[in-house]
C-alpha cells in the first residue's frame, strides 16, 4: 500500500512541475530578400521554437530564346523557399536556424557569352545552422556578395501573447 501512495505522489509531483514549466516561445519572425539594394520578396511569420516553418513563394520570369527577329519570350516560373526554425529565444536574443532554396535567372554579363542562348538560371542552396538576431534591428545574411548581390535581411522577436 505504500508502495502505491509513493508512487502516486511522485506522478503528482511531476505533474505538477509539468504544468509549471513555461511553454516554449512563440518568435515572431520577418525575412526581407534584397537583391542588388532593393527589396524583392518578404516571409512573415511565428513560429514556437523548436517547431519548424516552411514558406515557398512562386514568381514569374521570362526566358528569352533566339536572336533578331527570330527571338521569342516564354513564360517560366521561380521559386524561393525558406525553412525557419527558432532554436532558442533568451530574452531579447533570438537564434534561428535558416535553409534558403532558390532559382535565380543570371541576367549578369557573361564575357564571351553566346547572346541567342538563354542563360541557365542558377540554384542557390545555404544553409545557416544559428543565426543571431534580437528586437527590431535587421540582421544581415549575404548569400551572394555580387553578380548579383543576394542578401537576406532577418529580424526577430518573442511574440507577445
Amino acid at each position: 500500500m505504500l508502495r502505491h501512495g509513493l508512487a502516486a505522489l511522485l506522478a503528482s509531483a511531476a505533474l505538477a512541475a509539468h504544468a509549471q514549466s513555461p511553454a516554449p516561445a512563440a518568435v515572431a519572425w520577418e525575412i526581407q530578400v534584397v537583391r542588388d539594394g532593393q527589396t524583392i520578396d518578404t516571409f512573415k511569420e511565428t513560429t514556437t521554437v523548436g517547431q519548424t516553418r516552411t514558406d515557398t513563394h512562386h514568381y514569374p520570369a521570362s526566358v528569352s530564346v533566339g536572336c533578331g527577329d527570330k527571338a521569342r519570350v516564354f513564360p517560366a516560373e521561380r521559386t524561393r523557399a525558406v525553412t525557419v526554425a527558432p532554436l532558442a529565444a533568451d530574452g531579447g536574443a533570438i537564434t534561428l536556424a535558416l535553409d534558403v532554396q532558390e532559382t535565380l535567372d543570371d541576367d549578369s554579363a557573361t564575357p564571351n557569352a553566346d547572346p541567342c542562348m538563354p542563360a541557365s538560371p542558377r540554384q542557390i542552396v545555404a544553409s545557416h545552422p544559428g543565426l543571431a538576431v534580437g528586437g527590431t534591428s535587421w540582421t544581415d545574411w549575404t548569400l551572394i556578395a555580387n553578380h548579383p548581390q543576394l542578401v537576406y535581411r532577418v529580424r526577430a522577436h518573442v511574440a507577445k501573447d
